[in-house]
């Protein structure tokens, strides 16, 4: 009977454990990257550690200014096309490339065997970057670094003056010929200069000139101490008179014209500038 009985409180004890609901385990959420993929290495050119730091800028970069700022570096073009600048453009309108509506973005590509470049812009990358503020970033501050070969230096200043333009445009003076603060200080100097050079060193070289030249046609006077001699034979009869035109003097002055923006050359809405480093 007792046996009984404890098999019983056994089988209610293990009735009651199979229907109690089961506690699932818990299981850590898998935090997905919120950076996107905005430097692209297929050359190897950097390490693992330099990668992630220009992605972790050029994500920040993208956010604040709502334009992508990519890095892509290919060894070797694929495809058709084999113009550098093409295969720019046609990446961009290809793979989904670009900030919003407008995919706005602004791309530095290299291509590493035949030491290629381009970099091209869209969207609101036409207005940051202008013909004049492409020729700046590359010829002034990226290819010094990359032709020798300083690629993780040519990068990060890429994405460094890259965002001080997304700024200047975003306030609305985008960088230009009218607003490169450089470029308006050798002008003003240079302007300086070639007024001086018209206003005052032209005109003493010209007055200097004329002194010279009738400097030269005195050699023949002799002092006289009589008046007599300077009377002609049969006193001084007056028969006529006539002007001589004998020297003008001209005055330059430059006109200023008025500075202009560069505009930018687009195919499809996509304008790129290339060549060599």
């Amino acid at each position: 009977m007792k046996k009984t009985f404890l098999l019983l409180i056994a089988l209610l004890t293990l009735c009651f454990a199979m229907a109690a609901p089961v506690q699932a385990a818990e299981i850590e959420p898998i935090s997905a990257s919120l950076n996107a993929d905005l430097v692209i290495d297929k050359a190897g050119l950097l390490s693992a550690a330099e990668r992630t730091k220009l992605n972790d800028l050029a994500n920040e970069i993208t956010d604040k200014y709502q334009c992508e700022v990519i890095i892509n570096i290919i060894p070797q073009m694929e495809g058709w096309l084999t113009e550098v600048d093409e295969y720019a453009a046609d990446f961009i309108r290809n793979n989904g490339v670009g900030y919003g509506s407008d995919k706005s973005a602004v791309m530095l590509m290299l291509v590493t065997e035949d030491r290629d470049y381009a970099l091209a812009a869209k969207g609101f990358g036409n207005v940051a970057f202008t013909d004049h503020g492409k020729d700046v970033i590359m010829d002034k501050y990226v290819l010094p670094q990359l032709k020798n070969d300083n690629n993780y230096e040519a990068f990060l200043v890429f994405l460094n003056k890259a965002e001080e333009f997304l700024a200047m445009a975003r306030a609305g003076t985008p960088f230009d010929i009218d607003t490169d603060e450089e470029l308006l200080a050798r002008n003003a100097q240079t302007n300086h200069v070639v007024k001086i050079v018209f206003n005052i060193l032209i005109p003493l070289l010209v007055a200097l000139i004329v002194c010279m030249v009738f400097r030269a046609q005195m050699k023949t006077a002799r002092k006289q101490r009589a008046a007599a001699s300077y009377i002609p034979e049969g006193g001084f009869v007056l028969t006529g008179s006539s002007d001589q035109y004998l020297y003008s003097t001209e005055t330059r002055r430059t006109i200023e014209s008025g500075s202009s923006s560069g505009g930018t050359t687009t195919s499809g809405g996509v304008s790129v500038k290339s060549g060599k480093y």
